[in-house]
């Protein structure tokens, strides 16, 4: 039984490793938004890369999850248990969301020389952490793919732009201060809880929905 997460995990690795063009182009077409800002000397360049990575990981998550919508209530009938679907998914997801933060922490690295590299770190570490939790709620509530992707680009269209009260309350909101090199350092420990919160509640959320196609918990 403990190694059937495992199966599960190698089964949606496979599957995302089929889909590497539509990773290749979730990953390439972010990055252009963080290279155009770069070029033109944004300020702000290194917040939109990070935005781009936090999109990325997010679009990843949603695409996986409406990918398997059908599947797991046939393999909860085949004998896994829901939580090692969820188990697996989310090793898989949150190993693609930090190696998707590697390789913008490479090209912010060389492009941008940040300053502040242990606040760029820890912001995509935390940034990728939300992102694939939101990527899954909006999943859960949202079940098709063209009306998902548009809700994750709202988020991520406003993020940067929301007045101070609105914007401190959005998903992408410790991930932006993290990496805002126009304003003063942030302190590192209530942004960290904000994060992990936050996931905490889009887990919990995106779990809800999730019960009505699957039985999480026995």
């Amino acid at each position: 039984m403990t190694g059937r997460w495992a199966t599960i995990a190698r089964t949606q690795a496979r599957d995302l490793a089929h889909r590497w063009v539509t990773l290749a182009l979730l990953f390439g077409l972010p990055a252009t938004w963080y290279l155009a800002e770069r070029a033109s000397g944004r300020p702000w360049a290194i917040g939109a890369g990070a935005l781009a990575m936090g999109w990325t990981s997010g679009a990843a998550a949603l695409f996986a999850v409406l990918g398997s919508r059908r599947v797991d209530p046939r393999l909860v009938r085949a004998g896994y248990r829901p939580v090692d679907i969820l188990v697996g998914r989310i090793v898989v997801l949150a190993g693609l969301a930090l190696a998707t933060a590697a390789a913008f922490l490479v090209l912010i690295v060389v492009f941008s020389r940040p300053h502040r590299l242990a606040d760029l770190v820890l912001g995509l570490v935390l940034g990728g952490l939300v992102s694939v939790t939101l990527g899954w709620a909006i999943a859960a509530l949202v079940p098709h793919e063209l009306e998902a992707t548009l809700v994750l680009i709202g988020l991520a269209g406003i993020a940067p732009t929301a007045p101070g009260p609105v914007g401190d309350f959005l998903p992408f909101h410790p991930l932006l201060r993290f990496t805002d090199v126009t304003v003063p350092p942030p302190a590192a420990l209530p942004l960290v809880l904000e994060a992990v919160g936050y996931a905490a509640a889009l887990t919990g959320f995106a779990l809800l929905l999730w019960r009505r196609h699957v039985r999480v918990f026995h």
